[in-house]
């Protein structure tokens, strides 16, 4: 059983905890660099699909996750503290730019530990790290773009034969859109200037009502 609630599937499970008088909410990290890192906001290890989520305890946090109805992209910054300096340089060296990570939130139960199905929350990618260190040890900041920001980085596209033939060039549906951008059409209107309709424009114009085209 699972209840769907604003977009999020919630299993039963994470329902009925959530509905309790006592909560123990927890996060869970995701983040794809060159080798996956996987942290939650507890202690010790936590396993869950497969994957071991490194505990944090006070170590770590992550900015208050906002979401809004007009589908705005909204950013989040994971803070890391206690690095030892040792390990800075190992940060600064990886190629994290544009890598995705993802937040789940999740609860544990007093007796069955985690409940299953946690709900992503955020879905993103990796964008500017930050460093501050006082000679012994270092806090690291990172901050994730919102997937919706991939929305404003669409390429105005314009129905020409050239926008088309960069798609697929053996696509020739826009080939004379070019040729009629001035052109002047006659339908079904009396016009004595126009040139006739029929006979390679050699008839004379249409003066009688009756003969319009059907469709005016």
């Amino acid at each position: 059983m699972s209840i769907t609630a604003a977009g999020r599937t919630m299993s039963a499970g994470m329902v009925a905890e959530v509905t309790t008088a006592q909560l123990s909410p927890i996060l869970m990290v995701d983040m794809a660099f060159s080798t996956p890192v996987y942290l939650w906001t507890g202690y010790g290890t936590l396993t869950y699909a497969g994957k071991g989520y490194l505990g944090l305890g006070d170590l770590g946090s992550v900015a208050p996750i906002e979401e809004t109805t007009d589908l705005s992209a909204r950013g989040v910054v994971f803070q890391l503290s206690g690095v030892p300096t040792a390990y800075v340089s190992l940060a600064l060296s990886e190629d994290y730019q544009g890598r995705a990570c993802s937040i789940m939130l999740g609860a544990l139960s007093p007796t069955a530990g985690l409940i299953a199905s946690p709900i992503t929350v955020f879905v993103g990618k990796m964008d500017v790290m930050t460093l501050t260190d006082d000679g012994q040890n270092a806090q690291i900041g990172m901050s994730a773009e919102s997937r919706l920001v991939d929305f404003r980085r669409v390429r105005e596209v314009r129905y020409t034969h050239e926008e088309q033939e960069a798609i697929d060039p053996t696509d020739k549906g826009l080939e004379f859109v070019n040729g009629i951008q001035e052109k002047t059409i006659y339908w079904g209107n009396q016009n004595a200037t126009a040139p006739g309709r029929f006979n390679g424009g050699n008839d004379a114009p249409d003066t009688d009502r009756n003969n319009q085209d059907p469709l005016i």
